[in-house]
């Protein structure tokens, strides 16, 4: 299962040396102000005119920012996805060639040439970590913001979702007509009444389980929307039909999905839709390698339900925050659909489902 702090940790930063578009505001704010001033610094300390130190301030934005972009965007991440020893590696070859390029640089545009010998490449990579440092620093200290708010945010979220996920525990309505149920099963059929309430059982032990987890595997999720379309079963009889349409076995168990996602979306389609033994609403659950769909036909219930849309909203929190991705709602006057980005894993062997 992928807990949020692994997944935070390799997804807070960018895989590829670029620079968001936030990223590239800090920069273009930087030379903003750094810029004039490094145009009368090299102005006095070289005694040339503006014309011609002018593409010397030039270069030293493009230099530097390439560097941080490739720092920050692309060695900083190794640590962060704990390849301590890949980064540290790379760290004295990126520094080098840093000053290599520093020195070549300015020999070109200062008349300052001259064989690159091991001392002087050490200077010029010095010199150069002195020259884009504020801004690595400042990028650097800004995306580190940028992820403890991404966290607190996540934290935020899973709070909800467990705070929703408890309630449904111990929700009375929900436990006293199942309870009633159940009552009624082992005055008439004991043994379906012992098949209930192991079915019962397995639906609170998978909740319990999956408490902390950010994900479950498609096929977990669906063998716990089995316990709890059982359920459905015995409370409305025939009133709610369900499909499914979904992909190979071996691909429920690499891919992912919220937890308490299906059982989320089944639940809002009886709550605000009427089902009849003689004429019972479909609900589809239906799945490809990129997402997951429940669709029903629109039914409203001739009484108003009360609902706050929490639920619904908490889910879409929950996927921005852990997929980056949203989910999307259909509504039309006839149907109303809901898709859900699925999360694959690595290619492996699969994951047997779980009781």
């Amino acid at each position: 299962m992928a807990k949020s702090n692994n997944f935070f940790r390799m997804n807070a930063f960018p895989a590829a040396p670029r620079l968001s578009r936030s990223d590239l505001g800090l920069v273009a704010a930087y030379w903003l102000v750094v810029g004039p001033i490094l145009l009368v610094q090299y102005g006095a300390d070289t005694g040339w005119g503006w014309a011609r130190t002018l593409p010397v301030v030039g270069a030293t934005v493009l230099l530097d920012t390439a560097t941080v972009g490739l720092l920050v965007g692309g060695l900083l991440p190794l640590f962060l996805r704990r390849r301590h020893w890949l980064g540290l590696a790379l760290l004295p070859l990126f520094l080098l060639l840093s000053g290599c390029a520093y020195l070549r640089l300015y020999g070109a545009l200062l008349g300052h040439g001259g064989p690159l010998s091991g001392a002087r490449l050490v200077l010029g990579a010095v010199a150069h970590a002195k020259s884009y440092g504020l801004l690595a620093v400042l990028l650097t200290g800004k995306r580190y913001f940028e992820a403890q708010q991404k966290v607190l945010q996540l934290r935020q979220a899973q709070t909800e979702s467990e705070l929703r996920h408890l309630k449904a525990q111990i929700d009375p309505h929900f436990l006293f007509n199942n309870l009633n149920v159940l009552r009624g099963l082992i005055q008439h059929d004991p043994a379906e009444a012992h098949e209930y309430l192991t079915r019962f059982a397995a639906l609170y032990r998978f909740l319990i389980r999956h408490k902390d987890d950010d994900f479950v595997t498609l096929a977990e999720e669906l063998q716990f929307v089995d316990e709890y379309i059982y359920l459905l079963r015995h409370r409305f009889g025939a009133a709610y039909e369900f499909r499914q349409e979904l992909p190979a076995a071996a691909e429920l168990h690499r891919l992912l999905v919220v937890p308490g996602t299906v059982q989320l979306l089944v639940e809002n389609a009886i709550k605000h839709n009427a089902g009849d033994d003689d004429d019972p609403l479909r609900i589809t659950i239906g799945a490809t390698a990129g997402a997951l769909r429940v669709a029903h036909p629109r039914r409203p219930k001739r009484t108003a339900v009360d609902s706050l849309g929490t639920g619904l909203a908490n889910l879409r929190e929950r996927y921005r925050l852990l997929a980056g991705q949203e989910i999307a709602v259909t509504a039309t006057a006839a149907t109303f659909a809901v898709a859900v980005p699925l999360v694959a894993l690595a290619p492996g062997p699969p994951k047997p489902a779980l009781r």
